[in-house]
């Protein structure tokens, strides 16, 4: 796998969140209740630098539940010659001073980015009536604030390829995760044979990469590659090797059409977008094969 146009590492510290969002993509809530342990993240951040020394961002869950550890690892990618970034839904900024504080002791550390959810998803917010004065508190700290903005999308709106990737911080919502349930009611379906393609993903050469906090590799949130607890993430970029992932390989192939036809899958009611499509696919594939995860090929450990 080539790690030269990898611009952005998302590094999952906590499923465990104050919200359980309709649309969330890794089906967090505050039930959760896993979380990496530091020396796993410190490890796997020293690679990251290694491999491709591009911006980290921190999710979740909600990030700012474990702050200790949060702290902690945004010092370390800093000091590893990473850019970190932390994606939270505010639930902490009850005020603007607290959320000079808080900040404070992220950007002493070396923090660049906050990325703040704030749209109809996340219901009411503490920092709606303030909310026009975190961008230039956030600078004065030299931290540059980002609102994710996620919007419904239009029940007759056909597929949408003019996502700039698959990890967007504004535009309609992407079918995946819990918004493959939670999201599809009333929205218009379109035939299995429109989905022919992934629209977002470069296999041989990703842009951004999740890892999950228990240390798996998704090229796209709920497509697993390997293993980090048992194989190191240079070894992974070095030996990648997309025919070993059968799962992968159809998607890369002829997205989610060609993801049905290899594994004997049917269209039944028609899918809301390649996302929904796909994750819904090796959902009922991961069901038959009695896995733990909606992506069902094996992880290998090379």
């Amino acid at each position: 796998m080539d790690a030269s146009r990898l611009d952005t590492w998302y590094l999952q510290l906590t499923d465990r969140c104050t919200n359980a969002c309709p649309h969330c993509f890794s089906s967090c809530g505050p039930a959760g209740a896993g979380v990496v342990p530091f020396a796993q993240a410190r490890k796997w951040i020293h690679h990251m630098a290694a491999v491709a020394a591009r911006r980290i961002v921190f999710t979740g869950g909600e990030p700012f539940l474990y702050f200790p550890l949060l702290r902690n690892l945004v010092h370390e990618a800093r000091t590893r010659g990473l850019e970190p970034a932390v994606w939270t839904n505010g639930y902490w900024i009850t005020g603007l001073e607290e959320f000079r504080l808080a900040l404070r002791y992220l950007a002493d550390v070396g923090l660049k980015h906050l990325l703040l959810s704030e749209d109809a998803f996340h219901g009411a917010q503490p920092f709606v009536a303030f909310l026009d004065r975190l961008p230039s508190a956030a600078e004065a700290l030299g931290v540059a604030l980002r609102f994710a903005r996620i919007s419904p999308k239009d029940p007759p709106a056909p597929p949408d390829y003019l996502f700039a990737d698959h990890h967007v911080t504004e535009g309609p919502v992407m079918f995946r995760g819990r918004a493959a349930t939670e999201c599809v009611a009333h929205q218009a379906r379109w035939k299995l044979d429109d989905f022919d393609a992934c629209p977002f993903l470069d296999f041989k050469a990703p842009r951004s990469l999740f890892i999950d906090f228990r240390g798996r590799i998704h090229i796209c949130p709920g497509i697993p590659l390997a293993d980090l607890t048992v194989i190191s993430l240079k070894k992974f970029f070095a030996e990648f090797d997309l025919e070993r992932h059968p799962v992968a390989r159809a998607i890369a192939a002829g997205g989610p059409r060609r993801l049905a036809a290899d594994f004997g899958l049917h269209d039944e009611a028609g899918f809301v977008d390649f996302c929904h499509a796909c994750w819904e696919l090796r959902a009922r594939l991961s069901r038959v094969q009695n896995l733990d995860s909606p992506a069902p090929e094996r992880l290998n450990p090379v």
